[in-house]
């Protein structure tokens, strides 16, 4: 058992790293606000605002009557975690559900939130590495080239691209056509659930395949060398499948090419959902939440280019302990062993909560 002595240390040390964090994200939010990075929602007025330090959201029920009034007080309390409603509501600081609220219209946008995958090598779910990252770009690239821009008709200047700031990416629908755009953000939470139901592949009746969901199987198919032929001259697979003998490779097929995608179905159907706020920080990670334009989706590599850059020139003696997983940023590699480490990892390891110590 610790002693008082001991105890007073232990809060003494949470106390002064809680200061430095905050210290880091009040920075941040000054130049942010300065360079025009943080976004301010549209239509302010009509917008919730929730936000978090060491929860995701500590309080919700907020609005702010002008964009002069939002920004200081972004710049006064340094949030950890900043949210907006994708819903426009006519009383957005009110408590309770949508009834309350009142939706007047509501914003479309979908969550690719990817956890932990094959290659990763940390056993931390919660952690981060190239790998995870890689299918959380990979996923995003799917549901735009494979879905939203063939299926629906839209291109990517219809699109908003948004890194989530930890393993996902956010990704709204902005047509830039007026009508589409004012008919898709009236839809009821029913018609937003068919939208993202027929995206997971969870209405696909194998008595009749459409063109969208069956060029996609097709192409599985040829990637497993299963012929196709058959296929493209009926929309009636199922009697095709029930006689072949390997039916079960089959079917197994056609579940993973639906199981490609980790969307967070609640983000597209729920009324009063709340969305990062782009360029802001990620309490979790300390990583900027950054739009990113398709032609540069590829290229972008968020343990690099969602980081702050000042959060890489100011650095702390530190003792870990415990055990942690390899951390990369900036290409450099961190470990338990790590005794100089930038502020960007200070963040990220008070983000996870990692027991460690700030030393003088």
């Amino acid at each position: 058992m610790m002693n008082k002595l001991q105890e007073k240390q232990l809060d003494e040390n949470k106390n002064k790293i809680l200061d430095e964090v905050k210290k880091h994200y009040k920075e941040y939010f000054i130049y942010a606000i300065k360079r025009k990075w943080l976004e301010i929602p549209d239509d302010i007025r009509h917008k919730e605002i929730g936000f978090g330090y060491l929860k995701k959201v500590d309080n919700r029920n907020i609005s702010f009557d002008s964009e002069k009034e939002y920004l200081k007080w972004v710049l006064e309390n340094a949030p950890f975690h900043l949210y907006k409603s994708l819903s426009y509501m006519e009383h957005p600081d009110s408590i309770g559900g949508a009834s309350q609220k009142k939706i007047l219209k509501r914003e479309m946008a979908f969550d690719i939130d990817v956890h932990r995958v094959k290659k990763c090598t940390h056993k931390d779910d919660g952690w981060i590495c190239k790998y995870c990252l890689e299918e959380a770009k990979n996923q995003t690239f799917i549901l735009i080239d494979e879905f939203l821009m063939p299926d629906f008709g839209l291109s990517k200047n219809d699109l908003k691209i948004v890194y989530s700031g930890n393993r996902g990416y956010h990704i709204y629908l902005k047509p830039q056509d007026e009508e589409i755009k004012n008919t898709i953000e009236r839809w009821d939470r029913y018609q937003r659930r068919y939208f993202i139901e027929y995206i997971l592949g969870k209405n696909l009746n194998l008595n009749y395949v459409g063109s969208g969901w069956g060029k996609r199987i097709l192409k599985q198919f040829e990637k497993n060398k299963i012929g196709v032929k058959q296929f493209e001259k009926t929309s009636n697979w199922k009697s095709i499948i029930d006689k072949k003998k390997n039916k079960d490779k089959i079917l197994s097929i056609i579940e993973n090419t639906k199981n490609r995608l980790e969307l967070d179905e609640k983000v597209m159907e729920d009324d009063i959902r709340l969305l990062r706020v782009i360029g802001s920080l990620h309490g979790y990670t300390g990583f900027i939440v950054k739009e990113i334009k398709y032609n540069s989706l590829e290229y972008f590599n968020p343990l690099n280019h969602a980081v702050f850059s000042k959060f890489n020139k100011e650095y702390y003696t530190i003792k870990i302990n415990q055990k942690i997983d390899l951390l990369s940023i900036n290409d450099k590699t961190y470990n338990s062993k790590s005794k100089e480490v930038p502020a960007s990892v200070i963040l990220f390891l008070f983000g996870h909560g990692v027991d460690f110590e700030i030393l003088d």
